[in-house]
């Protein structure tokens, strides 16, 4: 599942309009639409306060290659970014 249909999933399950969660996360409408719609420009910081607002938070994902070529596997690991 791609973060834009995530976002519009948990979004849907918590009873939330677009507007609404644009207002609590701090971000405009236009931004929440576009997070939904998958756009490439979206803003990484806000991306992770809509998904903050939502009760989730941005993990990064080292992916790291096995023995056999182009075959690789995830190992998650929490980094702390400075936001502010």
């Amino acid at each position: 599942m791609d973060i834009g249909s995530f976002v519009r999933k948990i979004r849907r399950e918590s009873g939330l309009s677009q507007t609404q969660l644009a207002k609590i996360a701090g971000v405009g409408l236009n931004f929440v639409y576009q997070m939904e719609k998958n756009k490439p420009t979206v803003q990484l910081d806000c991306a992770r306060q809509v998904l903050n607002a939502l009760g989730f938070e941005i993990a990064v994902t080292k992916l790291i290659q096995d023995d056999r070529p182009g075959a690789f596997f995830e190992e998650t690991k929490r980094v702390d970014l400075p936001w502010d």
